[in-house]
């Protein structure tokens, strides 16, 4: 039996309205939702042509056009001439852009082999008002290599993903929000002499998967209960619960690529190990709630903490553990946890580009397929699907791929089998 639908109408006109229950939808739908996808190479960023670039010394930090670049003809040799230098090469634009819209920049690099780079031997630097082009004189600039890199001999192109929130600004410069960008540059401080660095492509995007742009689908799907997500994990259907879970090795129920966490935030405060309860200060307590979040930095520490309190005023989150020290210089950020009633979600790239890192040497062929080669709780690398790994490919090689080398997949579309 079916019970009629009742409508009652007020007439606004004659008399005041008074509303005494109102609908909060706590879980909107999840799936397929508009997402605003940008990537842009800046005129000259393409790194076909020399003269787009300039020495501020010659014969200290050279420049030079190469063959064989990651993309197109040509990439921009860098090469040190001598220890220390001290110099600049940069890339001047002949009208400023406006990237405000941009969250990354991003570009392909190479090193000669055997090189060693530590951090504070270059930096990538971005200037944003007219004649101040060099690096004294930048307005935004960030380590290029955060970390100690040496490069073991192959020399494989690798994609260098540079979040824009994290560029130091200098002090006493106008237009610092990119709304007024005349170009960029690399500064050698303390690099080694022959040291070189190939670039080619450089572009500013708003989605990124850690190895470059997201280009593709992007749909919302809540987690599963526990379990955390962060920019580049790889992600699986969880058949029992209609969520995602982190894929693990060669997942027959890959979903794709997250691309974001919207519950991630930073810290606003440094975190100093205390007694319990902490407080915890981030820069937006917004999307945070009573429950369990994931709490890390690039060091890399990482642990799991329990929230007993969210004030959203004042963006302290108060955790039931002592924590250990997280500080803002190692980029120490915060995400929720999955939950019961799946209301914390991540963006998932489902489809279409993105970049991914090659396990071995054997994706000898464009349009092979491939598949997940990394355990849980990473970036999924990728590995050749194999003659009989049909149910296991996640998309195919757009290019061929060496060991350690990062190179272009389609997900969703399986290649042909090695």
């Amino acid at each position: 039996m079916r019970q009629a639908l009742e409508f009652k109408a007020t007439n606004y006109k004659k008399h005041p309205v008074e509303i005494k229950q109102q609908l909060h939808v706590m879980n909107p739908f999840y799936g397929i939702k508009p997402q605003y996808q940008r990537a842009e190479v800046p005129p000259g960023g393409d790194c076909e042509t020399v003269g787009d670039f300039t020495e501020q010394t010659s014969g200290q930090l050279d420049v030079a056009a190469v063959g064989s670049g990651r993309v197109g003809a040509n990439s921009i040799r860098l090469t040190q001439t001598v220890a220390a230098s001290d110099r600049a090469v940069y890339m001047l634009l002949a009208s400023s852009i406006d990237v405000r819209w941009a969250k990354y920049v991003g570009m392909w690099y190479r090193t000669g082999a055997g090189n060693q780079w530590d951090p504070g031997d270059i930096a990538f630097y971005i200037f944003t008002k007219e004649g101040n082009f060099l690096y004294a004189n930048r307005a935004m600039a960030i380590d290029f290599f955060e970390a100690q890199y040496i490069d073991g001999g192959a020399q494989p192109y690798r994609y260098m993903e540079l979040d824009l929130t994290r560029f130091t600004r200098a002090a006493g410069f106008e237009s610092d929000n990119l709304s007024e960008v005349w170009g960029v540059g690399w500064y050698s401080e303390a690099g080694d002499n022959a040291n070189i660095l190939e670039i080619d492509q450089i572009e500013f995007y708003t989605h990124g998967t850690g190895y470059g742009p997201a280009r593709g689908n992007i749909v919302s799907i809540p987690v599963t209960d526990t379990i955390h997500a962060r920019k580049g994990y790889a992600m699986a259907w969880d058949e029992t619960a209609g969520r995602t879970n982190v894929a693990i090795d060669n997942e027959p129920a890959f979903a794709g690529i997250c691309v974001d966490n919207p519950s991630q935030t930073a810290l606003a405060v440094d975190v100093a190990i205390s007694a319990v309860p902490t407080t915890i200060t981030v820069l937006d307590a917004s999307l945070f709630n009573i429950g369990t979040c994931q709490i890390w930095d690039d060091a890399p520490n990482s642990e799991v903490l329990t929230i007993t309190a969210v004030n959203r005023i004042t963006n302290e989150l108060t955790v039931a553990a002592t924590v250990a020290a997280y500080t803002i210089a190692n980029n120490a950020r915060l995400a929720m946890n999955g939950d019961e009633v799946g209301s914390v979600r991540v963006d998932v790239m489902t489809d279409g580009v993105a970049n991914m890192l090659c396990m071995d040497g054997s994706l000898g062929a464009v349009g092979e397929g491939v598949s997940i080669a990394t355990g849980a709780g990473a970036a999924p690398d990728i590995d050749d699907g194999g003659a009989s790994s049909q149910a296991i490919m996640i998309g195919k090689a757009l290019n061929v791929g060496a060991t350690a080398e990062v190179i272009p997949v389609l997900l969703g579309m399986p290649g042909t089998s090695a």
